[in-house]
Order: structure tokens, then sequence, then C-alpha cells
């Protein structure tokens, strides 16, 4: 699917990316035990869609993002750490 939405510095951001339907495989062991014996940490992180960017070898921007319920956009390589790097978040078709 293709995608924008506006960085931290006003600018447009677009691309293809993919929905991450498993995102537990980028959690950390220790992350993913937590989650499980906590039913509020994995609501937390229901509030989230998880996406990984396509052809992201090519450039030097982050390639895996989540985004919340209210369309920010957060950096999500190194979960559980969201860094937000965005809002506005659309699909376009």
């Amino acid at each position: 699917m293709k995608f924008s939405f506006v960085d931290l510095n006003g600018k447009t951001v677009t691309g293809e990316c993919e929905f991450i339907v498993h995102p537990a495989q980028y959690i950390s062991n220790a992350l993913a035990t937590d989650i499980k014996q906590s039913t509020a940490l994995d609501g937390v992180l229901g509030e989230f869609s998880f996406y990984q960017k396509l052809n992201a070898e090519h450039d030097n921007t982050v390639s895996k993002f989540a985004v919340d319920n209210e369309n920010n956009v957060f950096h999500s390589e190194k979960l559980p750490d969201f860094v937000k790097i965005g809002s506005n978040w659309k699909e376009i078709l």
C-alpha cells in the first residue's frame, strides 16, 4: 500500500509499505513475556498498527513504524521504544 504522513519538520513523507500482521517477531523475548503477563501493556500495543516500508534498503529512513489510533506515526525499529516521527498518517489509494 502507498502511504503519506507529515514528519516533525512539516515535510510530507510518502512511500510504499506493508502491514505487519505479527509484530511480536520484532519484540524482544523479555518484552514479549511482559506483554503476556500484562493486559495493560497488551492493550497499549493493541492501539497501534505496525508497518514495514518497502524498498527501505535504498534510503536511510525508518523502515518499521507504528501508527496509533490518532494517526500519529512512531519509529518502531527497536520496540518497545516508540519515538514520534510524524502525524497525519494516510493510506493513499
